[in-house]
């Protein structure tokens, strides 16, 4: 068995030089758009054969990051770092159309836990609160409320163990990761691919994987 995940794209197309490997299912982090650099055609274009090969493969799965979701329908007073207000129609509409292929948490059989920023047991108390009780539950909540994943917390940056897995930090992640899972997240840059190992009262094994390496190209394998 070989997955393999790579981190946010944000326009770039380096997953194409991995996309043709031999594995039994490849992951995206999200945020496939917001490029600080890349013209909004080649990131729309890009999403868009992203979608295109996750339709026609399913052993392919994308997830939904903080700069997809701030363009949304249903999102209200969403708008984060390199928010494309002109291009806003084109990019909720190419989203919303492939709205079956975005997920917020998928969650392997030997307990890998992939998301975007990652998942805290503040949220999942949250979500269990209010009747959802696994982990995969969480794209049943976001279907039916989309504002469940909305920013919240006291600190600008996203560091709080309140936030969402679309914008939860390493730091607070780390505080309070969700029990037993080892999970892979993107959303922060970490400079290269990172693993550390945390401590569980339960005694299962908890690692978190940090594989947005921002600029550069990278895939991370397991």
């Amino acid at each position: 068995m070989m997955r393999l995940a790579i981190g946010d794209v944000h326009g770039r197309d380096f997953w194409k030089h991995y996309i043709d490997e031999d594995f039994t299912e490849f992951y995206f982090t999200g945020d496939y758009f917001d490029s600080f650099d890349l013209p909004f055609l080649m990131q729309y274009q890009n999403f868009k054969e992203i979608c295109k090969r996750a339709g026609e493969d399913t052993r392919i799965k994308l997830c939904l990051g903080n700069h997809d979701y701030h363009y949304l329908g249903k999102v209200t007073g969403q708008q984060y770092s390199g928010y494309q207000p002109e291009h806003y129609y084109e990019i909720r509409h190419i989203l919303e159309q492939n709205m079956d292929l975005l997920k917020v948490v998928y969650v392997t059989a030997d307990n890998y836990l992939i998301s975007h920023a990652g998942v805290s047991a503040w949220f999942m108390k949250r979500m269990k609160k209010a009747g959802y009780t696994t982990i995969e539950d969480i794209n049943t909540a976001f279907a039916e409320d989309r504002s469940i994943l909305t920013f919240n917390g006291h600190n600008p940056f996203g560091d709080d163990i309140t936030q969402s897995p679309i914008w939860i930090r390493p730091a607070s992640l780390e505080k309070q990761p969700a029990s037993g899972y080892r999970q892979i997240v993107g959303h922060t840059p970490t400079g290269g691919i990172k693993t550390v190992t945390l401590p569980d009262k339960r005694r299962k094994t908890i690692t978190i994987t940090y594989i947005d390496t921002c600029d550069r190209e990278s895939i991370y394998r397991f």
